[in-house]
């Protein structure tokens, strides 16, 4: 009876192991006290992840974002991003992936523009667009990632427009846009969309819980203005009918103010946006849930038009409440890995331990670097110039 017992409780830590779906392969085990990095072969399909976990209480250690080449336009490799920010002395990156999703292409010379939040270095680069899949660090190293929206707006005179954007290209419904140096030498709008207001005396860069006067320099109907080096350009959609912006005129003054909601979003230091939540408080999103139980066949490494469902190179952030991770599935490989859909990555998150995660940009974007090296294998077969990065840094120590 004591052998057969044994037997019962061995079989069923052998369910539970395969059940878990994936086997830990240790690597650099000496990049730096809090960290941990591996190799997770998920057996349940043909699939390589690559993690790197972050201890929240190694005091060392830090959450950062970065811009290819310090601007929106532009794209730059992770691996390159990640030499410049360690080159600046006072942090060491010690493990990178790749950000959010936005314009790869040229598409009119907006090539690099976001899709959703950037904050870095507390300056607010681009607002939330998927409100719900955005995280964010607190200057006292708090983790952040509800809902977050932008209030923004601008009074000059008696008139006062909300803005909608800060540093995009035209979306839909979004009638009047920001556009700080941060976007580039100037706006690459179209002259027969809008106009756009030039304005002077902001101090930058542009923060959270902002408030300062401004002047109106020029309007133009031109398009394409020079954005100043002391101030923006607002640009007004043509088709937006309010007859108060005639008060935007040069000379005359106003107020820019700007903030996040909720509040507590006012104090992020470095932030994120993707595209979907995949968890929130520990359970899947529902829609991505619902999606993977409508579907009557499931085969494994299969492409589809439908992104959610297809199996495809993904990059996750995922955290609990001692640990960040940061995912990396190598795809589109069919002999060495496969990609996942986005169930089966929250599913792999929820089994790592995260209880919160967001989806970040995938494909040929999807690179996992340490130390200067790209350790995944990008399905392009070579690292892609891309957006934004995720950092993990380490305090370099005073030699003084």
């Amino acid at each position: 009876m004591y052998r057969l017992s044994i037997i019962i409780c061995l079989l069923l830590m052998t369910t539970t192991s395969t059940h878990a779906g994936g086997k830990k392969e240790a690597l650099f085990t000496d990049v730096a006290p809090g960290i941990q990095i591996y190799r997770y072969n998920w057996d349940v399909e043909t699939c390589v992840l690559y993690v790197a976990e972050m201890s929240r209480h190694e005091s060392t250690l830090r959450f950062e974002v970065a811009l290819a080449n310090a601007q929106v336009l532009g794209k730059e490799t992770v691996r390159s991003m990640a030499n410049r920010r360690t080159q600046r002395g006072d942090q060491r990156v010690l493990v990178a992936v790749n950000g959010g999703f936005g314009v790869l292409g040229d598409m009119r010379g907006y090539g690099g523009v976001l899709e959703n939040l950037h904050i870095q270095d507390g300056e607010l680069i681009t607002q939330p667009t998927d409100t719900e899949a955005c995280f964010g660090v607190t200057e006292s190293g708090e983790f952040l990632s509800s809902s977050v929206q932008m209030k923004a707006s601008i009074q000059i005179g008696t008139q006062t427009l909300s803005l909608g954007c800060i540093n995009q290209r035209r979306l839909d419904g979004c009638q009047v846009t920001l556009y700080t140096p941060r976007l580039g030498e100037s706006t690459h709008t179209n002259r027969r969309r809008g106009r756009e207001v030039i304005i002077s005396g902001l101090p930058l860069p542009l923060t959270l819980d902002y408030e300062h006067s401004c002047r109106v320099e020029s309007v133009s109907r031109n398009g394409n203005s020079l954005i100043p080096r002391d101030g923006a350009v607002l640009w007004i959609n043509s088709r937006l009918k309010d007859q108060g912006t005639f008060q935007f005129n040069p000379g005359a003054n106003g107020t820019l103010t700007l903030s996040l909601s909720p509040p507590e979003w006012n104090q992020v230091r470095h932030a994120i946006g993707g595209r979907l939540r995949l968890l929130k408080n520990g359970k899947i999103n529902q829609t991505i849930e619902e999606m993977h139980n409508t579907e009557k066949r499931h085969t494994p490494g299969k492409r589809t038009p439908v992104l959610n469902l297809s199996h495809e190179p993904r990059t996750a952030l995922g955290y609990n409440a001692d640990t960040l991770f940061l995912v990396v599935a190598d795809g589109r490989q069919p002999k060495y890995s496969t990609g996942l859909t986005l169930y089966e990555l929250a599913s792999i998150l929820i089994e790592l331990g995260a209880t919160e995660a967001i989806n970040l940009d995938g494909g040929s974007s999807s690179t996992f670097v340490v130390n200067d090296a790209v350790i995944n294998k990008p399905s392009g077969q070579q690292e892609r110039d891309v957006l934004n990065a995720v950092f993990i840094t380490a305090d370099v120590p005073d030699t003084e």
